[in-house]
């Protein structure tokens, strides 16, 4: 499945991963975005090498668990015209499908840990190959649109392809500065929105850094949102720490919701 590399992530890279919360309208943690590591990439930058060692870091980090966690991790996948898509995503990243698990290395390393396809969002680029609407999606460029894919299992003459295939489920789009107050933006933006609707594709709002931008945003019916203006990204130490504690709850976590009776008291000081 491409180059080698060494079975498993060493420890200090599983360490060094942080994750991003992704909300829903109501505050609640959606999922879990790959959101990179602290350490410096061993091989100089963020190639292959480099989102192998993350993606195997997140099953390894997940393995640890006996509730399900769902995670999203993005990938610049290139390929020519003529490519399976499913197919080079497994080369670049060296995994493969047995049943409904993606698979690290060699299909037959039964110590590795395994995720399962179900929990994992592939954020790729605007293939037409994935999605009939990715031109028309394209043409928002100042939102960087990507799709939302997941790798599922396929079978071809009653027999499993590896590579299995890639169905489309949503889009994510990044979140300009400024979209809370440029009304020629936000038209733009409902647009896209109706474009995606159209799709059937669920929207993430990406790369909020501005909490004007989130209050704007939050009023559109069905988003969900990541972003620094609502969580930075945790250490795995961190969340590991919070999924200890909270077990099957962590979905129920709400942010920014107000307790009871809040509304109704005086500003300090009156």
């Amino acid at each position: 499945m491409g180059d080698a590399i060494s079975p498993w992530p060493p420890r200090e890279e599983s360490l060094f991963l942080r994750f991003q919360p992704v909300f829903t309208a109501q505050g609640r943690v959606h999922e879990y975005a790959v959101a990179g590591s602290l350490m410096p990439a061993r091989d100089g930058g963020p190639g292959l090498l480099s989102q192998r060692a993350r993606l195997r870091a997140t099953a390894a980090f997940a393995a640890q668990f006996s509730i399900p966690i769902d995670f999203s991790f993005e990938h610049a996948l290139a390929a020519p015209d003529d490519t399976d898509l499913a197919r080079r995503l497994c080369a670049d990243l060296d995994i493969g499908l047995i049943r409904d698990l993606l698979c690290f290395g060699a299909p037959d390393a039964l110590t590795a840990p395994r995720l399962s396809g179900q929990r994992l969002v592939f954020d790729l680029p605007l293939f037409r190959r994935l999605s009939p609407h990715a031109t028309a999606l394209a043409g928002y460029t100042e939102f960087r649109a990507s799709l939302r894919t997941r790798l599922l299992p396929a079978s071809c003459g009653g027999k499993f392809v590896p590579g299995g295939s890639l169905r489309v489920e949503g889009l994510t789009v990044r979140i300009p500065r400024g979209l809370g107050s440029d009304r020629a933006l936000q038209r733009r933006f409902l647009c896209l929105m109706g474009c995606a609707a159209s799709a059937r594709l669920t929207l993430v709002a990406d790369a909020i850094d501005d909490m004007h931008d989130f209050v704007w945003l939050r009023r559109q019916d069905g988003l969900l949102f990541r972003g620094t203006a609502l969580s930075a990204p945790l250490s795995a130490q961190c969340l590991e720490v919070w999924l200890r504690a909270d077990g099957d709850a962590w979905r129920s976590f709400n942010a920014c919701i107000a307790r009871p009776g809040w509304t109704d008291r005086p500003p300090p000081g009156n």
